[in-house]
């Protein structure tokens, strides 16, 4: 990597504290990439005269599945819902135990509950932050029926190891990938490592549809039923009932509006062949951030797995609060004064009162709550220049440097 440019040499007073912001501008943490492609494809959707579920979306689920190597992939309108629908398909409900990491989106344990079941919360390892066999060994109940794994910043989790904690009693083992397209874990792809698995395709992520999921799994009964229950439980989508031949529909369960729109699918359909590209972009660029803070000890970085390779989603450093004098709030707003867009990834389940209130409290996850207080998230896309990215490294040093304890 190469060194900061000249105009960044001198460690001086951070624009918080009344110098010269690094940046003359703001860099956003994240861009969304929409080229040429993508927009010819959605104004092709515009002018078709079917803009909702039809003909495109399930053109961008094969190419889903075929992408990740699953048998079944179903389109769907969030991640969130993906997780709902596959936990219903599992047969999850109440009376049920789910154990969920304490580090994570509240859309995991929300999927629990919009099932009707209880998450249950395991701690992380305090290195990748990610579930471990002992961890959910030490949350499994008479009553627990599923894990849900987060690949964590795209780092795959081993979901193998954590149905093992469970010895001889059957658990489903789900995916939680909304950071993981492209992820993978001795070669098998992050999607293909438990019975099923949901993706994230918000503005966000490695591939975006602006918002939208996909559920992904290797049962056909389970995806058979996802796809009836994400459009109202009806058995025959509208548009399979367009034109010449018109099919009655008919309710046969209880459903969803959890529909994903041939606009949405469009975009994402767009992606899928330059992902790969895009996701070693944002690989060269982990690995500079990695060179150029490997020295410092005011940071803590993640560790990677063995065998595994990550989908770059998100860089994550943790504060090391002894070697400041301010915390990691202290430094994400001398970030935001120095132009520089961060986010923190995440604050743990017990940090939010509506989980507190679900009995999901902070002396059960220790690791992920002390976490909570000190990870920062930069600046990480595949639109970053190496520029830009120098301008990220030279004001967290300059910050880090003039706040040394």
């Amino acid at each position: 990597m190469k060194p900061p440019s000249v105009r960044h040499q001198v460690v001086d007073v951070p624009a918080i504290a009344g110098g010269r912001p690094v940046r003359e501008s703001m860099l956003p943490f994240v861009r969304v990439i929409v080229d040429a492609q993508a927009e010819a494809a959605v104004t092709a959707v515009l002018r078709s005269g079917w803009i909702s579920q039809g003909p495109v979306t399930e053109r961008f689920e094969a190419a889903m599945a075929a992408y990740i190597g699953a048998p079944h992939a179903v389109a769907v309108s969030s991640c969130t819902a993906a997780l709902h629908l596959l936990l219903r398909a599992a047969g999850v409900g109440p009376g049920d135990d789910v154990i969920v990491p304490a580090m994570t989106f509240p859309a995991t344990a929300n999927a629990v509950l919009h099932a009707g079941a209880r998450p249950v919360l395991a701690d992380v390892d305090r290195c990748t932050l990610a579930l471990t066999p002992q961890t959910v060994a030490a949350a499994m109940t008479e009553h627990t029926r599923a894990v849900i794994a987060v690949h964590f910043a795209g780092e795959p989790c081993d979901v193998g190891s954590l149905a093992q904690a469970a010895g001889s009693r059957p658990l489903t083992m789900l995916e939680d990938a909304a950071h993981a397209i492209g992820a993978s874990l001795d070669g098998a792809a992050a999607g293909c490592l438990g019975d099923g698995a949901a993706f994230s395709f918000y503005a966000t992520k490695n591939l975006t549809t602006g918002d939208g999921g996909m559920a992904a799994t290797r049962h056909e009964d389970w995806a058979a039923r996802m796809r009836v229950e994400r459009l109202h439980g009806i058995d025959v989508d509208a548009s399979r009932r367009a034109g010449a031949s018109y099919t009655h529909w008919e309710a046969i369960t209880l459903g969803f509006k959890y529909n994903m729109t041939d606009i949405e699918a469009a975009l994402g359909l767009a992606q899928v062949a330059h992902i790969d590209a895009a996701i070693e972009r944002r690989r060269v660029l982990e690995r500079r951030y990695r060179d150029a803070l490997a020295g410092c000890d005011a940071v803590e970085l993640l560790a990677g797995r063995e065998g595994a390779r990550g989908s770059a989603h998100l860089f994550v450093i943790r504060i090391v609060p002894r070697a400041l004098r301010i915390d990691r709030d202290g430094v994400l707003k001398a970030m935001l004064a120095e132009n520089i867009g961060v986010g923190v990834h995440f604050r743990a389940l017990p940090a939010h009162r509506f989980f507190r209130a679900q009995g999901l409290l902070a002396e059960q996850a220790p690791v992920a709550m002390e976490s909570s207080e000190r990870v920062l998230s930069l600046p990480l896309d595949a639109a970053l220049t190496e520029q830009e990215q120098d301008d990220v490294i030279a004001a967290l040093l300059r910050i880090l440097g003039y706040y040394r304890a």
